[in-house]
């Protein structure tokens, strides 16, 4: 149930939260970035105890009192022990996530606090959270992400808290780490009366070529593994190098995404993600081209993460 306002203090915390901590790819949490507020359960233990106090000064009864006393210490110390489960726990982003559309992605982070305990970790406003039991030193996490349509997201604030030791009371931070959420296009085999891809056009000319027309003078670019050693013995003054097969240059590749809106847009560019892992698996060169932008030969993994999020953005 949503109390009447408390929408509009729950932004104005966020406006100040976004204004007192902007995100940073790593902080650690201080008295300033951690609150404290007792739960239910403690709160009838704080009725407990004044009930306590008021029944053994009634009757004069100090053992009552005593009593009342001990509790009241538990209930500080308690409250201690629970600022210092977070105090001075430190996080950092590793990388971005990386996930695709229609299926839950994960946050790499790193963590190091000396002793925590029972720590959860969620994003702020979502109910799932996971728990951390035990935290010691440095150790790395995999924050889960809800399922999101393609795109790229700037991650939201994170929500750390813990009701350790006894669940008196609710200590809790919202940490904002300064991260991007990409989301791919759903890899889906390509349909044949759909093309997406074709050969570079100035590899199509399909001849046979000789020994002597696979060689060429040596160009800077060109990889060592090509050079012919043995000519090099003989004619030091001019390297040559072997051309690139024609099965290998049918490998280069270009991966095309028409002009295309709604799901049309979207089934093409499922395929395009399709194409573009496959073309990385076999290790062909290729290209990706899109409305308005075109991304140059490549073969790797940071070309293919290139492709994928210039797929996320389309």
């Amino acid at each position: 149930m949503n109390w009447p306002g408390s929408l509009a203090l729950r932004r104005y915390f966020l406006r100040y939260l976004d204004r007192k901590q902007p995100p940073l790819p790593a902080l650690t949490l201080t008295q300033q970035r951690i609150y404290i507020l007792p739960s239910r359960l403690g709160l009838w233990f704080a009725v407990l105890v004044v009930l306590l106090y008021l029944l053994g000064t009634n009757y004069q009864n100090n053992l009552i009192l005593l009593c009342s006393f001990m509790l009241l210490s538990l209930l500080l110390l308690t409250m201690l022990q629970a600022f210092y489960n977070l105090y001075r726990l430190r996080l950092a982003v590793l990388a971005d996530a990386q996930t695709y559309a229609g299926s839950p992605g994960a946050l790499p982070l790193k963590l190091q606090s000396r002793d925590c305990r029972m720590l959860q970790l969620g994003l702020y406003g979502q109910k799932l959270q996971q728990l951390l039991p035990n935290l010691q030193g440095e150790q790395q996490f995999n924050l889960q992400l809800p399922v999101l349509p393609r795109g790229c997201y700037s991650l939201p604030r994170l929500k750390l808290s813990s009701q350790f030791p006894f669940g008196l009371f609710n200590c809790w931070s919202y940490p904002a780490l300064s991260a991007q959420l990409w989301v791919y296009p759903a890899p889906m085999p390509p349909n044949d009366s759909v093309p997406l891809s074709a050969a570079d056009p100035g590899q199509q000319r399909a001849t046979v070529q000789t020994d002597a027309d696979q060689l060429k003078p040596y160009q800077a670019g060109d990889l060592p593994s090509r050079i012919l050693w043995k000519k090099l013995a003989t004619h030091p003054e001019q390297p040559v190098v072997r051309q690139i097969p024609l099965a290998a240059a049918r490998s280069e590749q270009w991966v095309q995404v028409p002009a295309l809106t709604g799901p049309a847009l979207e089934q093409a560019l499922s395929m395009a993600c399709y194409q573009l892992q496959q073309l990385e698996t076999t290790g062909s060169q290729y290209g990706l081209m899109l409305p308005g932008k075109t991304l140059a030969l490549g073969r790797g993994q940071r070309h293919l993460t290139s492709c994928l999020q210039e797929l996320a953005l389309c």
